[in-house]
C-alpha cells in the first residue's frame, strides 16, 4: 500500500527530518519534524486529489507543499507567505531535494492579496486565527474567489470550544508567534464560504496533545 493511503503524524516525522536536515536553524528543524504531532497534516494531505495543482496559503517554512512534492502527491505547488525568512527556508528545501520544479515559495505582502493562478486546490492551514476578526469575513471570501469551478478550499484551523484548549493555542502562539490569536468557529467560516457558492463535502475535528483542531473541506461545484 502507498505511503499516500497510510499516513500517520510519525510517518511524516520520518519524511519531514531529511527534509529539513539542512535547514540551518535547529528550531525550524525540530518544528518541522515535529509538527505533525500537533498539527494533523495527514488530514489534510488525504483532501487533496492526486496531481493537483495546489495554492497553499501562509505557507511557512514550506512543510506541506514539500511533503507532497516529496510523495509525488501533487504536479505543481506554490506557497507564499509574508514571512520572508520562512519563505527562504521552504525555498530552500525545495531546491536542496530538487523539488523546485514541482513547488515555489514566494515572500507576499498583506498588501499584495491572495495571487489567482488558477490552482484547482487553495489549502489554509493554521492561518485564520492570525487574522483579526474584523478582516476574517472577507478573507474567507478572498479565499473562495480563487478557487475555481470544480476546485477545492481546505482549511485547518483551531477550536473555539472548549475554551481551555483554545487557551492552550492562544498561549502556544502567544511564546511562538508573539502573538494573540482570535479564533473563530468552523460554522462561521461556512457559513461565509455559502456566500460564495462553496458547499461542504467534509467537516472534522481533532485533538492533539493539548490542541483542539477543526478541519473543512470546501467545493466548488
Amino acid at each position: 500500500m502507498s505511503i499516500q493511503n497510510t499516513l500517520t503524524p510519525t510517518a511524516i516525522q520520518r519524511l519531514a527530518a531529511p527534509l529539513y536536515a539542512g535547514v540551518p536553524s535547529a528550531k525550524v528543524r525540530l518544528m518541522q519534524e515535529y509538527r505533525s504531532h500537533i498539527c494533523p497534516l495527514h488530514e489534510v494531505i488525504h483532501e487533496v486529489p492526486p496531481q493537483s495543482a495546489v495554492l497553499d496559503v501562509g505557507c511557512g517554512n514550506g512543510l506541506l507543499l514539500n511533503l507532497m512534492a516529496s510523495l509525488g502527491r501533487i504536479r505543481q505547488g506554490h506557497g507564499f507567505d509574508v514571512a520572508g525568512p520562512a519563505v527562504a527556508v521552504a525555498n530552500q528545501v525545495a531546491n536542496d531535494h530538487e523539488l523546485s520544479s514541482v513547488v515555489a515559495f514566494e515572500h507576499r505582502s498583506i498588501e499584495q492579496g491572495i495571487p489567482q493562478l488558477g490552482h484547482e486546490v487553495v489549502t489554509v492551514v493554521d492561518v485564520l486565527h492570525h487574522v483579526p476578526d474584523q478582516h476574517k469575513a472577507a478573507f474567507v471570501a478572498a479565499l473562495c474567489a480563487v478557487v475555481p469551478a470544480g476546485g477545492r478550499l481546505i482549511v485547518k484551523d483551531m477550536v473555539v470550544r472548549p475554551r481551555w484548549r483554545a487557551a492552550a493555542n492562544q498561549m502556544h502562539d502567544l511564546v511562538m508567534a508573539r502573538q494573540w490569536v482570535e479564533h473563530v468557529d468552523s460554522d462561521q467560516v461556512e457559513a461565509w464560504a455559502a456566500r460564495s457558492g462553496m458547499q461542504v463535502s467534509r467537516r472534522d475535528r481533532f485533538n492533539t496533545l493539548w490542541y483542539g483542531h477543526w478541519l473543512l473541506v470546501l467545493d466548488k461545484h
